[in-house]
């Protein structure tokens, strides 16, 4: 059956939220709904009651949002206010509307209304909850701070105390260098005996030597450019070059350092200059607090891996100490006190390359008993390389030469280097051989005098002013045979030892232009070996008997050259070579000198593996070109090279 409409209407204004305000002339008339009262929990007879159980900032809300859309009912109005009757707190959103009712100015201003008191809640809740997670985030983030700040200034008071001693650890050995100077010149002209202040001057070098390497080392682990470099070295050797770079430094204390290897096998694949830094680090670290006794180094070949025990009979460390000694910039507090000198760097870096390799490292100690270190490498094991017998036996016999003065320098040699000392030393050993030096102190004036005047040596150095020793040898290089008759050998010097070294300092460079590449310091049997091996190189092959066949001595000479093993690859290598020839003709024609140098550098490794000696040489000849923009040249020299291959089939 149909419901009747007032029934319906009076129960819709009895369920549902609202509340209506009506203004006739001066007069208002308030009234809100049965649900709305029960809502709330309060009976409301008036705007006055209405008003008293509004939170106060949603009774001024309300006024204000009623007078605003009296003056501009068109705009859409909600707003949330707040009933407090007791403890209970009711939430709801007020939706304004405005009518006219009868005649004359009377006016209805009415709200509908929805309870959101479950959702006001939950809202204060989350920003609640928002609130202290952001007040947690502040205070982690305040808290990181801190940390960070105190690492920050650990690290600063760390840093500031180790250039207070790098100052030291340098001026006071510079300081007593100058003054032994002095003191050596003064015996001298009085023709006293001076040989314990040269020994005493030796030992200062010495120690500033491992002080700069360590700085070095440092810097470069603290930027991550240490790359290892291995090659096939001797264990034996190993021992040798340590023993006596240490040997000094202990007899200044008094006591001996002793080694012992034990091994099956005498030649490892790894980083001999790496090795080498983390065995001196250590024994110099044993001698430094070793006062009574000595250090005992034991090398061992395990499975895969080398073994280095380094004990020393010192003062020995506690578990505080221990914990820190890997550390940079950390020494051990002792009552000794200042004797204990040092970068506080070198077991720091002996960890770093360790590290690097692969390795594990170990520490034992008893405070007043000793020390004992273990290092474990990974290392594999090779097979020692064949002496070569032609150059090898010539070149064996220079130490020999050097000892017994046999070796006579019938030479001219040029040096170029922008530092004084370096000249002088280097014109001191020359000159006491026999040779005829003249000095360069930079580029261009090397390059002006050897224009001037044949030599038979060069000794440039990478870095100087103007032109670098490097742009010299390229411009050597370029110079047409008959101007350089008599040139033996362009050799670099260098206190970087390898080019990625010398690239750091921003110096790009081809390692394969000079004839040797010499390492800072220089020793006048490192000279020696140099200029007798250039002097007598390697025995080149017995000419073979002539052929009847036109040729056919040239192409038993080239052959024979490659091993036998890969005579059977000789025609992939001519295929590849002429392949990349014909790639370097098309490249001239294109202008991209980058690429020419790629496929020479390949070309070039792939004749290294084959031994061909003449070949190897054109390449290199166009390598060390400095511009590809003569194609007529270039091409000259690849006629050449294909004239050269036809000699092997």
């Amino acid at each position: 059956m149909d419901l009747d409409k007032n029934f319906l209407g009076e129960m819709l204004l009895n369920k549902t939220l609202w509340w209506c305000l009506t203004q006739e002339g001066d007069g208002v008339q308030f009234k809100a709904s049965p649900a709305l009262q029960e809502m709330v929990g309060a009976e409301i007879l008036d705007y006055a009651t209405f008003l008293s159980y509004l939170m106060p900032e949603s009774a001024h809300l309300l006024e204000y949002k009623s007078r605003e859309f009296m003056a501009r009912p068109e705009v859409d109005e909600r707003f949330l206010v707040g009933f407090k009757v007791g403890e209970k707190i009711t939430w709801l959103i007020n939706k304004l509307h405005l009518a006219n009712q009868g005649p004359g100015d009377c006016r209805v201003l009415y709200s509908t209304c929805v309870e959101v008191s479950e959702m006001y809640a939950l809202e204060e809740q989350l920003i609640e909850s928002h609130s202290r997670l952001m007040i947690e985030q502040l205070r982690a983030k305040e808290e990181m701070a801190k940390k960070e700040a105190q690492i920050l200034q650990q690290q600063y008071d760390d840093q500031t105390q180790f250039l207070a001693m790098l100052s030291h650890e340098l001026r006071s050995p510079l300081m007593g260098m100058n003054s032994l100077v002095s003191v050596v010149k003064k015996k001298q002209l009085a023709n006293e005996d001076a040989s314990d202040d040269l020994k005493t001057m030796r030992l200062t070098i010495e120690q500033l030597n491992f002080l700069i390497n360590d700085i070095l080392t440092f810097a470069q682990t603290e930027f991550g450019s240490i790359q290892l470099k291995p090659t096939v070295f001797e264990l034996d050797q190993l021992g040798e070059y340590v023993s006596h770079l240490t040997k000094s430094i202990a007899s200044e204390k008094g006591i001996f350092v002793s080694f012992a290897i034990s091994s099956r096998n005498n030649c490892f694949y790894g980083d001999l200059v790496r090795v080498s830094q983390i065995l001196v680090n250590l024994i110099v670290n044993a001698i430094k607090f070793t006062d009574i006794g000595g250090v005992f180094v034991e090398i061992r070949e395990l499975d895969n891996e080398l073994e280095i025990q380094v004990s020393d009979s010192g003062v020995g460390m506690d578990e505080k100490d221990l914990k820190n000694i890997f550390k940079p910039f950390k020494q051990l507090d002792s009552d000794a006190g200042p004797r204990y000198v040092g970068s506080g760097l070198g077991l720091a870096i002996v960890k770093t390359l360790v590290d690097l390799m692969g390795g594990r490292t170990y520490v034992e100690s008893t405070k007043g008993v000793g020390s004992l270190f273990t290092v474990n490498l990974p290392m594999e094991v090779k097979s020692c390389p064949t002496t070569e017998l032609a150059r090898g036996d010539e070149c064996d016999t220079c130490s020999e030469l050097a000892l017994s003065d046999n070796f006579q320098c019938d030479f001219d040699v040029l040096i170029a280097d922008d530092s004084k000392i370096n000249q002088k030393v280097l014109e001191t050993f020359l000159e006491q051989l026999g040779c005829r030096v003249d000095q360069a102190h930079d580029g261009n004036q090397a390059w002006t005098k050897f224009q001037q005047k044949p030599y038979d040596f060069v000794f440039l150095d990478i870095q100087m002013p103007g032109m670098s020793g490097a742009e010299v040898c390229q411009k050597i290089r370029e110079l047409p045979a008959e101007a350089k008759t008599g040139l033996q050998g362009v050799f670099a010097l260098t206190a970087a030892h390898t080019v990625n070294e010398v690239e750091q300092m921003g110096i790009e460079i081809d390692q394969s232009m000079f004839d040797e590449w010499v390492e800072k310091p220089i020793s006048q049997d490192k000279i020696i070996h140099l200029l007798h091996c250039k002097e007598h190189p390697a025995a080149e092959p017995e000419p073979k008997e002539m052929a009847s066949t036109n040729g056919l001595q040239e192409t038993e000479s080239l052959a024979s050259q490659i091993p036998e093993h890969l005579q059977h690859l000789v025609p992939q290598l001519l295929e590849s070579t002429h392949q990349e020839i014909a790639e370097v003709r098309k490249l001239l024609y294109e202008v991209d000198e980058a690429a020419i140098r790629k496929v020479l550098h390949r070309m070039k490794g792939n004749l290294m593996l084959f031994n061909v000696g003449e070949l190897l040489e054109a390449v290199r000849e166009m390598e060390r070109m400095a511009s590809y923009q003569n194609r007529e040249d270039v091409e000259a020299r690849l006629v050449q090279l294909e004239n050269q291959l036809r000699q092997l089939g």
